[in-house]
């Protein structure tokens, strides 16, 4: 049985990543896992079990630990605790408040970052875990490649315009790579838009989209596209990777589809059972109109397209569709 530490346990990815390894206990030819997650606070777990019950798994987590991340005694204490042989790092921060305390944000997931992989360094080599990353397609450069998608060479050189969360996802990413080159075996995602089901309490983005479109939102849609995911195809790539060996050193980019924004909110609001949008709004306009969030703001982010097929050949990762997963999150999600 493999030791497995989730770290930002309570998030999106972190509580799909665990309903995902708990859904496959017991199954034949699957690998077992015991399960640390690790989370910011006692009051966040509610988040995990919201999902764990809607999808009908019982138990959860071998042992829930509540850890500073940002503190690095912390991570040492944890990592020597645990001793895991796989840590998926999904910890980060996608909001601190306001506007202006985004540098906050910045050094806050990049101290997670560092403290985490600095911990796994630590260790004695021959029980130093691999650590498989959750990035961002907002780590990447802008530039397209010859199929005019956005693939994993791309490379951020300039952080002068960039937000305060790509700076913090390109820092962190960093933090890994420089990580790799001091023998620690690293994988790391970068995940576009990702669509899943959260907890009403918990501000995610799609249940601030699916509360909108029910009050009159749904007449609205703006210019422009970009690639979103399911969490649960997040949660299967990392699992592969951890599983495959020979993809280890990599980034792989996490893209379903690359979407106009309009037809996806035509899949939200068939989902919703409401008439689809039909007025078109400035860029600017819906900014205002929206509740902001670094990932709703990817969202209405100027046209880019992401090339996700690398992980395909990599591990054999097969997409779901994107408007099946919109249209099952819609049907199991409470009214918010």
């Amino acid at each position: 049985m493999k030791k497995v530490m989730i770290t930002g346990a309570t998030g999106l990815v972190g509580t799909h990543l665990i309903a995902d390894l708990l859904g496959r206990a017991g199954a034949e030819g699957a690998e077992e896992y015991r399960i640390t997650a690790v989370a910011h606070s006692d009051e966040s777990w509610k988040k995990l079990d919201w999902l764990l019950l809607k999808r009908g798994l019982a138990g959860g987590p071998h042992r829930r630990v509540v850890a500073g991340l940002e503190y690095i005694d912390d991570c040492r204490e944890l990592m020597r605790e645990e001793r895991p042989d796989i840590v998926f790092n999904c910890a980060a921060r996608v909001a601190v408040g306001k506007a202006r305390d985004g540098e906050k944000l910045v050094t806050r997931n990049v101290e997670i970052t560092h403290n985490v992989v600095t911990a796994a360094l630590e260790m004695p080599e021959e029980e130093r875990p691999l650590l498989v990353h959750v990035s961002s397609v907002a780590a990447l450069g802008g530039t397209a490649g010859p199929s005019g998608c956005i693939d994993e060479s791309a490379v951020m050189e300039n952080l002068a315009g960039a937000s305060a969360y790509a700076r913090s996802k390109f820092l962190s990413e960093n933090e890994v790579w420089r990580a790799a080159a001091h023998g620690l075996r690293v994988a790391v995602v970068n995940p576009a838009v990702i669509v899943g089901a959260m907890a009403p309490q918990s501000g995610f983005w799609l249940n601030e989209l699916f509360k909108a479109m029910r009050k009159g939102a749904n007449r609205f849609w703006i210019e422009g596209e970009t690639a979103f995911v399911a969490a649960d195809d997040v949660a299967r790539a990392m699992v592969l990777l951890a599983e495959t060996p020979r993809a280890w050193g990599k980034r792989y980019i996490l893209s379903a589809e690359n979407l106009p924004y309009r037809r996806f909110l035509n899949q939200v609001a068939q989902a919703l059972d409401l008439p689809r949008p039909r007025i078109r709004l400035p860029r600017w306009l819906m900014r205002m109109a929206v509740p902001f969030a670094p990932s709703m703001a990817a969202v209405i982010a100027p046209h880019k397209r992401f090339d996700g097929s690398g992980i395909m050949r990599a591990v054999g990762l097969r997409y779901t569709d994107l408007a099946a997963t919109v249209s099952e999150i819609a049907a199991t999600a409470e009214k918010i």
